[in-house]
């Protein structure tokens, strides 16, 4: 009787002579290195993973895997992500010492956007207020719910804007510096 071939067994079949190049096995290895630091820095920022363990694994970790992880995580460094502290959090204890006016200048533009964000927020909730009280609802009980306007998604979006040439250049400068690190 014949036998039935599962699809894997064929396919296993047709590629049996095939070999990868050096520089295919290359970019196959830094992409399954890109996946897991990706998984490790989710877990971190979940709170699923503590941040002694993540440094451990960047210490055993071969060095594309560690520029990975370092990778992974200067991407997370968004102005608006609730992930924000725990990001600084890793990039200061990674970068030690020797880096303080980065952190320092990363801690900087964290104040900043707050400053900002905070005027912006102000202004659209007095904006929300007047539009309220032409509608003929006042009071002191009436408190517009700023972040759920159009106004403050449209703000938000000009403020990312705004800031994501400043935010640019310090991920930059964060990976040059941890590049430096081991």
């Amino acid at each position: 009787m014949a036998e039935i071939k599962s699809s894997i067994e064929l396919a296993m079949e047709r590629t049996k002579g095939l070999t990868f190049t050096e520089e295919e096995r290359r970019k196959f290895e830094e992409e399954r290195e890109r996946r897991v630091a990706q998984a490790l820095i989710l877990q971190y920022l979940k709170g699923e993973m503590v941040l002694r363990e993540l440094e451990r694994k960047r210490r055993e970790a071969t060095p594309t895997a560690r520029k990975a992880l370092d990778m992974v995580l200067v991407e997370s460094l968004e102005m608006d992500a609730e992930a924000l502290p725990k990001v600084q959090e890793a990039i200061e204890s990674w970068l030690g010492k020797t880096n303080r006016h980065l952190v320092q200048k990363m801690k900087d533009l964290t104040v900043q956007w707050g400053q900002a964000v905070q005027k912006r927020k102000k202004r659209i909730k007095a904006q929300l207020r007047e539009e309220l009280e032409r509608r003929g609802i006042r009071g002191s009980a009436v408190e517009p719910n700023v972040e759920a306007s159009q106004a403050w998604e449209k703000a938000l979006r000009e403020l990312q804007e705004e800031f994501s040439d400043k935010v640019s250049s310090l991920r930059e400068q964060l990976l040059g510096a941890l590049a430096q690190v081991d």
